[in-house]
């Protein structure tokens, strides 16, 4: 009867994270200034990202950032169990959609990355032979976490200095609408290629669906060839929700950007997918939204703009509560479960 109870969670397992990967295409709104530049046709615009999405999260499947959170964030002689895993899951999705209700736009990595500390410290304090401050990899969790409020500075300072550089050397050099907007053409085209190599690195870093599935296969729940066919079916999945679900998301925020001109749109689309190509072959799972904010931030400092300091704040607060309040939410789950003898 165990066996059948496994086997049936390993199933719901891969379906949730197959889903995962479709809700991480879904949400994504690296598409909207593309899309509010009208450098292409809207439909062209969600299957060019989508692909990308997909072939950024397959390429990297077997490593990075889907091995840190499938397995290096754990002390060297703690696996992941099948109940472990499904209270990760279980805990991060919850606390998503509470913020997703409260408008407020929460780092589905900072929510899977405290579920796993929640699950795994109330693991070791169930076990007798398991060790508190031994169960987890200190150096690579101090990595990740650190690495949460560096990617966001950065984002805002590259973004800042890299806007500077072009206003001084081009845009200022710029006599008249004509020359102006002749050179904002060009810079559509740049933006399509700067957005497609975003989207790579966004997919490439969104270990949380993957990062399941490569701790079932470094618990043996699963085999290699296993793996890469579920990994290819969520870079599917993933594709499949930008085209199908992000569509709103996308011409909502567009809608909002038709002021916005291409090259800025350009400096911050290269200054997000910089961050996220350095965390990500770094194996540092980051939050793309945390950084694309605080590239827009640094955009407005640039240019002299008010910002919403106020507003950020809000998004501030539940930012920082995400890590520890899906820990403890996952923690109480899975002593439930333990309680039910569910480890």
């Amino acid at each position: 009867m165990a066996v059948d109870i496994i086997s049936i969670v390993v199933i719901v397992l891969i379906v949730l994270a197959i889903a995962l990967a479709f809700s991480i295409g879904a949400n994504d709104e690296t598409l909207s200034t593309l899309v509010g530049a009208g450098v292409i046709k809207f439909k062209l615009a969600l299957l060019i990202g989508g692909i990308a999405v997909g072939v950024g999260m397959f390429s990297f499947a077997f490593a990075f950032v889907a091995k840190t959170v499938g397995a290096d964030l754990l002390g060297e002689a703690l696996n992941y169990t099948d109940f472990m895993l499904l209270t990760v899951l279980i805990s991060s999705i919850f606390w998503l959609i509470i913020g997703s209700f409260s408008g407020i736009p929460l780092s589905s990595t900072h929510s899977l990355v405290g579920s796993i500390v929640g699950v795994v410290f109330v693991y070791a304090l169930t076990q007798g032979d398991v060790n508190p401050e031994t169960a987890f990899n200190w150096v690579k969790l101090n990595n990740v976490i650190l690495g949460w409020f560096i990617s966001p500075t950065f984002g805002l300072i590259i973004t800042y200095v890299l806007f500077k550089i072009l206003a001084k050397t081009y845009l200022s050099r710029l006599k008249g609408l004509n020359q102006i907007e002749k050179s904002e053409k060009y810079f559509k085209w740049l933006l399509l290629f700067a957005v497609i190599f975003a989207e790579i690195w966004v997919g490439a870093n969104s270990g949380e669906a993957l990062g399941i599935l490569y701790g079932l296969l470094d618990k043996g729940s699963l085999n290699l060839g296993s793996y890469v066919f579920y990994a290819l079916l969520c870079g599917i999945a993933s594709c499949l929700g930008i085209f199908i679900a992000a569509r709103y998301v996308v011409r909502n925020l567009a809608s909002q950007m038709i002021d916005s001109r291409p090259s800025e749109s350009l400096i911050t689309q290269i200054s997000s997918a910089l961050i996220l190509m350095i965390a990500t072959l770094l194996s540092l799972p980051i939050s793309h939204s945390h950084v694309i904010v605080f590239c827009i931030i640094g955009m407005s400092l640039a240019q002299r703009k008010e910002v919403d300091y106020k507003g950020l704040g809000k998004m501030a607060i539940y930012w920082i509560l995400t890590f520890p309040v899906a820990a403890i939410l996952a923690g109480f789950i899975y002593f439930g479960l333990n309680l039910f003898g569910l480890t």
